[in-house]
């Protein structure tokens, strides 16, 4: 009778054992399984959150490419109307401009405020635009444009506080031009194309600088000594920057004008074109292929700049030679750089 119940009691512990055994099996089989299944999960997240990366990304190219067909439309619209002698102005849907005295210190403060709220610092004397070098060389025709406009042909984007990444505003141009006017510029007036030809870009005076930080110290530089004139072999003619302004368009259906530097992204060029904020009355400028960046005067491992606009000069921190050795020493950019991209 005993020896029955001890069989007895080592089946049941036998079971016991054979139990436990098969349920550490299947609870490692579990885990290795539940593990595949999350690494496959968190593979199929990256690969949604790429997806949904380059969709930002084509969604983002697609707005600008429609900008971009809009305002060729416009062109060729005017050209044509210029061939018919309808004697029609180069923007034929531009509308009144607003006219708006932001020097007033209500006004001037609420500039202040808009401008700052995309990393646009206004003061009495200047504007200063955070922004960040593109081009190291090769031809260009603009100084500057808004982030994401056409970066492969400018020498800086201004970004403001806009994150990597990110879109810029929709109406950051028009914050950045109110801003502009808050320090007394008065709107000027485009390059036109009409009936009789075409109709210089007219407009006060600026001055642009580009400031950066080099080992520890800040640099000062005038924009134009940044730019080279492969035609003239030296560098842009200063003081031919002017402010135009831009234009206010009818665009699609909207309850007002919108700002055209708000759609091309155009702000400062060196090819002269009736969107931009500020133009370039230098000789050359009606050519794409006039200027470059000066490359040897480019800082090295820098990315970050600020564009700083003023009505009075003042002294840069950092000046170029530009004697006979060193033009020789930069008029062959136009080897090195001349190809677009």
């Amino acid at each position: 009778m005993a020896e029955n119940e001890g069989a007895a009691g080592r089946t049941v512990f036998l079971g016991a054992t054979v139990a436990i055994l098969a349920l550490c099996v299947f609870q490692a089989i579990w885990a290795f399984r539940t593990k595949q299944t999350l690494e496959e999960a968190q593979k199929s997240l990256a690969r949604i959150d790429h997806v949904e990366e380059l969709l930002d990304r084509l969604a983002s190219d697609q707005d600008f490419l429609v900008d971009d067909i809009s305002r060729i439309a416009r062109k060729i619209d005017d050209l044509v109307a210029s061939m018919e002698n309808r004697g029609a102005p180069a923007a034929a849907d531009e509308a009144e401009a607003p006219q708006i005295d932001w020097t007033q210190p209500q006004l001037f403060a609420a500039a202040q405020k808009s401008a700052g709220e995309y990393g646009i610092e206004l003061t009495a004397d200047e504007v200063r635009v955070p922004s960040r070098f593109v081009l190291r060389q090769g031809a260009i025709e603009y100084f500057g444009v808004l982030k994401g406009g056409k970066e492969h042909e400018t020498l800086v984007s201004l970004i403001g506080n806009t994150a990597k990444g990110e879109r810029r505003p929709k109406d950051f141009g028009a914050r950045l031009n109110n801003a502009i006017q808050a320090i007394g510029f008065k709107r000027g007036k485009p390059v036109r194309f009409t009936a009789s030809g075409r109709v210089p870009p007219e407009g006060e005076s600026a001055y642009l600088f580009l400031e950066w930080e080099e080992k520890g110290e800040k640099v000062l530089v005038r924009a134009e000594d940044l730019v080279w004139n492969r035609t003239e072999e030296k560098p842009m003619e200063r003081r031919r920057w002017i402010y135009v302004g831009s234009a206010f368009v009818k665009a699609g259906d909207g309850p007002g004008p919108v700002f055209a530097a708000d759609l091309t992204a155009e702000a400062i060029a060196t090819y002269s074109s009736p969107d931009t904020i500020f133009d370039n009355t230098a000789k050359g400028d009606t050519d794409d292929d006039t200027y470059l960046v000066a490359t040897p005067r480019m800082p090295d491992g820098v990315d970050d700049c600020t564009l700083i606009i003023r009505r009075l000069d003042r002294e840069p921190t950092r000046t170029f030679p530009d004697d006979p050795a060193s033009g020789e020493a930069e008029k062959g950019l136009g080897d090195q750089g001349g190809q677009r991209r």
